[in-house]
Parts: structure tokens; C-alpha cells; sequence
């Protein structure tokens, strides 16, 4: 049996439960499905209080600074920690992202007890100097990119096993906790980024989860996972028919090719719903049955990147004051 952890905010209510359904319906041998949040989010599954984690948003703001990515930095380190921090959790441990739904049948761990991930081309196979790379070696020393894939497929099945080892080799190499480790090292320069390195808040995000326990478990375990590719949108861009969404020219990001109008664009031009909530369940529907195993609907895509900034702008003002 798995257990599902979810990481939430509350710009993610449109999206948390089509998750949570796509989860429980799609997703073979589920025990628990725990949504992290601040408050709770949803009735649909247990809730666990971020409050309860080894740091908080404070924490790791002052690291990085506060800014709109602080929530990037710490949503990461709650994905990375969760399964070890969390009581009682299963050694398999689905980590998803909230605005992600599983739309057909999906198994994480074979009859022969292998792991299975499904990879993308989100760091396209050509590019070897990256920041989420460059992260990996600072962090351990040797552990470089492993495939032409790289692992970003907003889930990873993580093994409670593998994932306490590599905290402990992290926090001897680096004499602190795994957390503070795994975001301090993006404070060092970057070859990929030019000297004076700027300020965390204008830059890209220079870690992430996925990518570090990807080439990880395939560098240090590779005898208990195995490649499963999936056909899966990574950020959906077809317009979706909500008043005040940001509409795209380009494409949908999949995962192993490239971008693709997932829809008729003469279908899009029809859609007219009165939230995202329907809007995105009625379009994972319609991705089901044009073929799709997932599809992800990213708030900053969905309203525009102006104002998803807006918003979590506002909210770490809120932060600060308190």
C-alpha cells in the first residue's frame, strides 16, 4: 500500500479536490491521502497543519528572503520532509502537487516491489548546466544528472528508506539539519548564473524535490526503480473559459512532447464556466479521453502570472506583520 501526501495553499481550492478524486479513483493501492496546508483545505482527506513541520515560512524566508518564491522554497521543503515527518506513513509515500489529476489507472509500485516514475524532458535532455542540477551537487557532492530525463512530473513516489538515508548523508556532509542544508546551498554562487549572483526573489527557483531524489534513488538504487513514461500535461494553456483566466498562443507543456494543443481550438472557443473548478474537471474529462494519464492545471497559468504574484505578494506582507 501507498500513502499520498499533498501539499496545499489556498490558492490551490479549484484544483485540491479534483486531486484528491483523481487520487482515490486512478491511483492503485492507496491507504491515506493527507493534504499539508496552513488551514485546512478540504473535507476529502486528512489534513496535517504545516505548523507542524521542523521550520516554517519565517524559516526559510529568513534564507532566501521574503518574496513571492519564499512559498516555492517552502512548499519544496515540505514535499522533500513530509513522508519523515508525517506519523505512521507507509514506506511508499506519493508526493503530488495539488493542481495535478491522475486520469487513468496509474500503479507506483510493481509486483516486484520496483518503484516506477515517470520522467519528462522538463530539463530538456541536451542541457547539462541547470540550477536544479547544480543544487544536487552542491548538496552531495558527485551526484550529477543520471538519464537524458530529468524527473519533474508534479508527483514522485518517495521511500521512506531511501529518502532517511539521503537525509543523513546530507546532514553529515553539511553539520545541519536536511532543510536547512537543502536551501542554504542555494546561497552559494552558481556556475550556471552570472557573478554577483542575484537575490533568490529574481531569480529562478534553484532547487527542487523532484530532481534531487530522481538521481538520487537512480544513482544510489537503481536495482529498485524503474521508468515508467506516461503521456502527461504538465501545464495545461488551452483556454479554458473562465472570466479573467490569462489565455495563451502557445501550446500545452507535456512531459515528453513538447508543446501540444490538447484540445480543438474551435471546442476551446465554446467552453463558458462560471469557476476554474469546473472548468478544470470538465477539461481533464475531455484529456482522459484524448488520450492523457495526467494533466496539471497551474494557478499561475490559469490567472496570469501578474496576478498570481499579486496575490502571494499581499499574503507575505500579511506574513510580516504578524
Amino acid at each position: 500500500m501507498i500513502d499520498v501526501v499533498i501539499p496545499a495553499h489556498k490558492k490551490d481550492v479549484d484544483t485540491l479536490d479534483l486531486c484528491i478524486d483523481g487520487i482515490r479513483k486512478n491511483v492503485k493501492n492507496v491507504r491515506r491521502i493527507i493534504v499539508v496546508s496552513k488551514e485546512k483545505l478540504t473535507n476529502k482527506a486528512e489534513f496535517y497543519s504545516e505548523e507542524k513541520f521542523p521550520f516554517s515560512f519565517k524559516d526559510v524566508g529568513d534564507i532566501v528572503g521574503f518574496h513571492v518564491k519564499t512559498f516555492n522554497y517552502f512548499g519544496g521543503l515540505i514535499q522533500t520532509t513530509s513522508p519523515l515527518v508525517i506519523p505512521d506513513l507507509e514506506r511508499d509515500v506519493l508526493v503530488c502537487d495539488s493542481d495535478t489529476i491522475f486520469l487513468k489507472e496509474t500503479e507506483f509500485v510493481n509486483k516486484d516491489d520496483i518503484a516506477l516514475y515517470s520522467p519528462s524532458y522538463d530539463i530538456p535532455s541536451h542541457i547539462t548546466q541547470h540550477p536544479y542540477l547544480e543544487h544536487m551537487e552542491k548538496l552531495i557532492p558527485g551526484l550529477t544528472k543520471q538519464t537524458i530525463y530529468s524527473g519533474i512530473s508534479h508527483h514522485m513516489l518517495i521511500q521512506k528508506d531511501i529518502l532517511k538515508e539521503m537525509f543523513e548523508r546530507v546532514e553529515k556532509l553539511h553539520n545541519m539539519p536536511f532543510w536547512k542544508a537543502d536551501i542554504s546551498v542555494t546561497q552559494q554562487e552558481y556556475r550556471c548564473i552570472p557573478s554577483p549572483k542575484p537575490t533568490h526573489d529574481k531569480l529562478p527557483l534553484l532547487f527542487t524535490t523532484y530532481e534531487l531524489y530522481f538521481n538520487y534513488v537512480l544513482k544510489y538504487h537503481p536495482e529498485r526503480v524503474a521508468l515508467r513514461p506516461q503521456k502527461s500535461i504538465l501545464a495545461y494553456k488551452g483556454r479554458m473559459g473562465v472570466l479573467g483566466e490569462e489565455e495563451h498562443s502557445v501550446g500545452s507543456r507535456t512531459n515528453l512532447f513538447g508543446d501540444v494543443n490538447i484540445l480543438p481550438r474551435e471546442e476551446e472557443k465554446a467552453f463558458s464556466f462560471q469557476n476554474f473548478k469546473d472548468s478544470c474537471e470538465h477539461i481533464s474529462k475531455r484529456c482522459a479521453e484524448a488520450g492523457w494519464d495526467a494533466v496539471t492545471f497551474q494557478n499561475h497559468t490559469r490567472v496570469g502570472h501578474i496576478s498570481h504574484c499579486d496575490s502571494l505578494s499581499k499574503e507575505v506582507n500579511e506574513i510580516l506583520k504578524n
